[in-house]
């Protein structure tokens, strides 16, 4: 498992990589930042957009790659757990992000009412996605449905910030990158 793991987080940095520049400028790393990656499996994308921040937390909901994330970035800290619960305090966030994770949330409507939740006040969302035009097909997402146990929600960038606004984020921006897009969102 932690090989695949591994072959699979470095597959995704690799194509990924512009994107996570652009995500780097997004978030402004700086010692006084407390960040939280919701998805960010063992935390090889993390570790390239957040390095800089005083406190980043990855949450992720398979345990073997919290474990694996453990033991290969020492300085991130991990926590198992789901974004429709996330197991922080109010305003615990100067940061919350998702990098290509959010498709797979099963209740999108409460993973943004709790990343609301935990972020200060003026704290910043900031949803990576791949495009719905960029998704798998009816095979694949049946597949990639049956690996994760879960469904496959794919939103464009007007019907996600759409959603953050209902949920009370403000100041919502869509921008494409490389390979996904970005919406950004204030608190």
């Amino acid at each position: 498992m932690s090989l695949a793991v591994r072959v699979q987080e470095w597959m995704s940095v690799r194509k990924r990589a512009q994107d996570l520049v652009t995500l780097r400028g997004l978030v402004g790393p700086s010692s006084e930042v407390r960040l939280l990656d919701i998805g960010g499996g063992a935390g090889a994308a993390t570790e390239r957009f957040a390095t800089g921040c005083g406190e980043i937390v990855v949450l992720e909901p398979d345990r073997r790659k919290v474990v694996l994330g453990r033991t290969l970035r020492p300085t991130i800290r991990f926590e198992e757990g789901h974004a429709e619960s996330l197991p922080f305090p109010d305003g615990s966030f100067d940061r919350v992000v998702s990098v290509v994770a959010f498709h797979h949330i099963e209740d999108q409507d409460k993973a943004l009412a709790e990343m609301r939740r935990v972020l200060r006040p003026d704290g910043r969302l900031v949803v990576v996605e791949m495009a719905k035009s960029h998704a798998p097909g009816t095979v694949a997402r049946s597949l990639g449905g049956l690996r994760h146990s879960e469904h496959l929600t794919f939103l464009d960038p007007v019907e996600l910030a759409a959603k953050m606004m209902a949920h009370g984020f403000r100041t919502t921006s869509a921008q494409e990158g490389e390979r996904s897009y970005f919406v950004r969102a204030s608190r």
